[in-house]
């Protein structure tokens, strides 16, 4: 089969389309016939050779896909041969930037005829994560007020329109004002230009000395540290990732200023293929198959191209998602 191959850590021309061997599904695995990848940060980080997690290189990226099952390993029970399916890729790093790949069973949600194979491969990884932040790693109640930090972004997006769902009132941040358009679309109260605006005192504003409820922040470096200073006391803030830069503050004394907390979070902690991850899958498929769910897609190109994906991405000026088609 063809793949993107990551030969190493570097910049797009590491990235090379390669004949690798198709990969075989062990028990309770299936092998996916990819039709679309979806472009992640986490994409980004791996080819850099900045990711948290160790990366063996040669690699294939690549955390989530859409496509049709073509094979299936022993005991795999509520999947077969022909299903459409959304998939994040898993722990054996047989990403999606191939023509075939391998993936648990319970990574896998069956995708119903409703729901086009772009808009699939654009969900996994953001809709779950987004879903499980405001259901798992915090309770969001109606009435809340959430501030998103990069709300112009694939999570973000999501993340608006479970708030908003949820009967929330959300405030999001992005680096341009160009990126203010769709999540306002969606359901956003006010967007931030942090070029601009100080957005602490914004926020402040925005809640008349109150302060947010909660921040969801993927950006880190010194916007983790101020968003602090935007909660009401014993607010609290979820840090998700880095994109701006490493923090370096005392966290320690930061909580102690208003009573707030801080935690991290991993959306694989919610354990997939447990009832609790099952509970996020429904919900996100009868919000998409019903309409109030959308997620809108900035660009689509081919797999053999995808350095030019990775550029646009890296550029933060995107708003929604970045695919690569595959098959």
């Amino acid at each position: 089969m063809q793949a993107l191959v990551l030969t190493g850590p570097g910049d797009i021309d590491c990235l090379s389309m390669e004949e690798v061997p198709a990969p075989q599904p062990r028990s309770n695995e299936i092998r996916i016939k990819v039709c679309y990848a979806g472009v992640n940060w986490g994409d980004i980080q791996k080819r850099q050779g900045i990711y948290p997690d160790p990366i063996t290189y040669p690699a294939i990226i690549g955390l989530e896909v859409s496509g049709h099952i073509d094979a299936v390993g022993d005991e795999v029970r509520d999947l077969s041969i022909g299903q459409r399916v959304a998939a994040i890729t898993g722990p054996r790093m047989l990403g999606g930037y191939a023509e075939q790949c391998v993936v648990p069973a319970e990574y896998a949600m069956a995708i119903p005829d409703d729901i086009s194979l772009d808009l699939a491969a654009a969900i996994p990884a953001s809709s779950l994560t987004a879903w499980h932040l405001l259901n798992t790693a915090y309770q969001l109640h109606r009435d809340e007020t959430i501030l998103i930090h990069a709300i112009g972004g694939a999570v973000g997006l999501m993340l608006t329109q479970l708030a908003r769902v949820k009967g929330a009132r959300v405030i999001g941040t992005v680096g341009s004002a160009a990126k203010s358009e769709i999540p306002l679309s969606l359901g956003a109260e006010h967007v931030i230009d942090r070029s601009r605006q100080d957005f602490v005192a914004e926020a402040m504003r925005l809640t008349d000395g109150r302060g947010v409820d909660l921040v969801i922040d993927s950006l880190g470096a010194d916007i983790l540290e101020r968003s602090f200073d935007a909660l009401r006391p014993f607010g609290h803030v979820i840090n998700i990732g880095e994109a701006a830069g490493y923090p370096k503050f005392d966290i320690r004394a930061k909580l102690y200023e208003r009573s707030t907390s801080l935690a991290g979070f991993e959306f694989l902690h919610a354990r997939p293929g447990s009832a609790q991850w099952q509970r996020g899958v429904v919900h996100i498929i009868d919000y998409l198959s019903d309409g109030s769910l959308r997620m809108p897609i900035s660009a689509i190109t081919p797999l053999a191209e995808a350095g030019r994906a990775h550029r646009l991405l890296e550029t933060r000026q995107v708003s929604g998602k970045l695919l690569l088609s595959v098959g």
